[in-house]
């Protein structure tokens, strides 16, 4: 399952959306686009996205259009749009849109 965040989130209620789709058998990554890509920036929130091994990712040109592109923490992947578009495509058969 791809989630994809525009917006920062509410980090209880997404974990709770992964942990039941963990549960299921699901492979979950995240990725983050828009003001979401902000979230990525942050110890905490990134710390939380791997202890529950979420695979997360943010779009490279919405991280340069706010300027924190060189803020991004080390175990978030910075992809481009067609990084994105083998996210949707290739790598996950479940996406969810978060706005």
């Amino acid at each position: 399952m791809l989630i994809i965040l525009s917006k920062y989130p509410s980090v209880d209620s997404l974990l709770k959306i992964v942990e039941t789709a963990q549960k299921k058998g699901e492979n979950v990554a995240i990725l983050h686009i828009q003001d979401a890509c902000i979230a990525t920036t942050m110890e905490e929130y990134c710390e939380r996205l791997t202890e529950v091994r979420i695979n997360a990712y943010v779009l490279k040109a919405d991280c340069e259009a706010r300027g924190v592109l060189e803020k991004v923490r080390r175990d978030v992947k910075i992809v481009d749009y067609k990084g994105w578009v083998r996210l949707v495509m290739n790598e996950h058969n479940r996406i969810v849109s978060w706005t």
